[in-house]
């Protein structure tokens, strides 16, 4: 499922929600009051608003405490992709919960707009003061998770998302002073009494995950290999083993910090390089800015925090026969993990693998992929965008080089099987155009490609 399409079906189900909202709101009204007014629905599409808000301000800092159970089920980077969405979502249906109070409160005090109402902030009114205080900390909060992400400091960024607790602490609080005597019901309990139990556990759970990773997910480096003139792999290893990775799939990857001597660095997501079976972890990576092109410069000994294993962008060798995998530059890593890891259990699939690069020299593990394509039944099709036709290499029967971009008819004329397994990772510029190639020529939709995100 891709991003584009996540962010569809979020919107899709927003739409339906409100809508399944003014339908309670009028069933409600006709059925406990005998009649509908536009008071009564104000009010009542309001608070219902309210509450799907701070469940879905609940909903929003699970998504963000990255519960190992739903990142192996939608992989990390969709996680972050619908807890970015529904932040959105979830800002825009408290603020309609605030405009759509202040409107019931305007017509309750004689029908002329109050803007007053909005900005209240006395004392006088101490659940009012409160459920402002969470909806503009949210108002601060989502804009700048959004958009600040390079436009200010990481420290600043980073630590404003621990801003999210005491908003939907203040929402919680908020819609219990609202309730007043009537919190004590039955129905209201079970609303609230789970909600609260949830963000104390969401809490605690995140202190001790921060605790706990920096005791076991510190590695070390080995050593650093150069691959081509801007590539390098870097190599790490741990004492005690390498912990949660022993049981990590081909194609996963995992978020690693440097210390520099006195702090951590930024967190980066890279792709595992190395099969699962290895005991170190490598990461192929790409100098393309100033992280990445410290990595060659890293010298042995250096401490590594690394988090994972992610994602679930892993191919299954013993329930896929045919399998069409699609690389840009340095997005073969993933397939090098697999690749590798085929050798190891001499896996009998049908592959084809698409290196998509712009001159000979920028290949990654060129004669590695070449030696792995005579033990397995596997195709490299090297597609060189900066190399013009006469001036490619040769090949064999194995190996071949195309000029030019990744195309239907590159597609047509090396995929056999049309129910073969497609897998795509590379710059979003170029699975897009690789998307619209797969449908032309194989009429494969694109949510039917397994595809590996970038994100941060």
């Amino acid at each position: 499922m891709t991003g584009k399409n996540i962010g569809k079906i979020v919107s899709a189900a927003a739409l339906l929600l409100i809508a399944a909202l003014a339908v309670a709101a009028v069933i409600y009204l006709k059925g406990e009051h005998g009649g509908l007014s536009p008071l009564r629905f104000t009010g009542s599409l309001a608070n219902l608003l309210g509450l799907c808000g701070l469940l879905g301000f609940v909903l929003m800092v699970a998504l963000g405490t990255r519960f190992h159970w739903i990142e192996r089920f939608l992989g990390l980077d969709r996680v972050y992709r619908i807890h970015k969405i529904l932040g959105v979502a979830v800002l825009f249906t408290l603020v309609g919960h605030a405009l759509l109070r202040t409107l019931f409160f305007s017509m309750s005090h004689g029908g002329k707009w109050e803007w007053s109402f909005l900005f209240y902030f006395s004392t006088n009114n101490v659940p009012l003061l409160i459920g402002h205080l969470a909806v503009y900390l949210l108002v601060l909060i989502v804009p700048l998770a959004i958009f600040g992400r390079h436009r200010i400091s990481y420290w600043l960024w980073k630590n404003s998302h621990f801003l999210v607790y005491p908003a939907v602490a203040l929402g919680f609080v908020h819609a219990w002073l609202e309730q007043g005597k009537r919190f004590a019901s039955p129905s209201n309990l079970l609303f609230f009494l789970p909600i609260g139990a949830i963000l104390i556990f969401l809490s605690a759970y995140r202190m001790m995950a921060a605790y706990r990773l920096k005791r076991r997910a510190t590695w070390k480096v080995a050593e650093v290999v150069r691959e081509t003139n801007d590539t390098s792999t870097l190599v790490l290893e741990r004492p005690e083993g390498p912990g949660p990775f022993a049981s990590r799939k081909a194609g996963q990857f995992a978020i690693i910090r440097v210390h520099d001597g006195k702090k951590w660095s930024q967190p980066h997501p890279f792709t595992i390089s190395a099969p699962p079976h290895s005991d170190k972890l490598h990461f192929t990576i790409k100098a393309a800015g100033k992280f990445t092109s410290a990595v060659p410069s890293l010298a042995p000994g250096a401490k590594v925090l690394c988090e994972g294993p992610y994602g679930i962008f892993s191919i299954n060798f013993e329930k896929e026969n045919d399998i069409v995998m699609i690389s840009g530059g340095v997005g073969i890593t993933p397939f090098l993990s697999s690749i590798r890891h085929a050798l190891k259990v001499s896996a009998e699939s049908r592959l084809v693998l698409f290196c998509c690069n712009k001159t000979y020299d920028d290949i990654i593990a060129r004669e590695e992929l070449h030696a792995a394509s005579q033990k397995l039944n596997l195709t490299i099709v090297h597609v060189l965008s900066k190399v013009r036709k006469e001036d490619l290499p040769e090949g064999d029967e194995k190996t071949h080089f195309e000029n030019g971009y990744f195309s239907s008819a590159l597609a047509s004329k090396y995929v056999l099987g049309l129910e073969a397994s497609f897998y795509l990772c590379g710059p979003p510029p170029m699975q897009i155009g690789v998307l619209k190639a797969l449908k032309e020529s194989f009429g494969v939709p694109p949510w039917k490609v397994r595809r590996e995100l970038f994100f941060y």
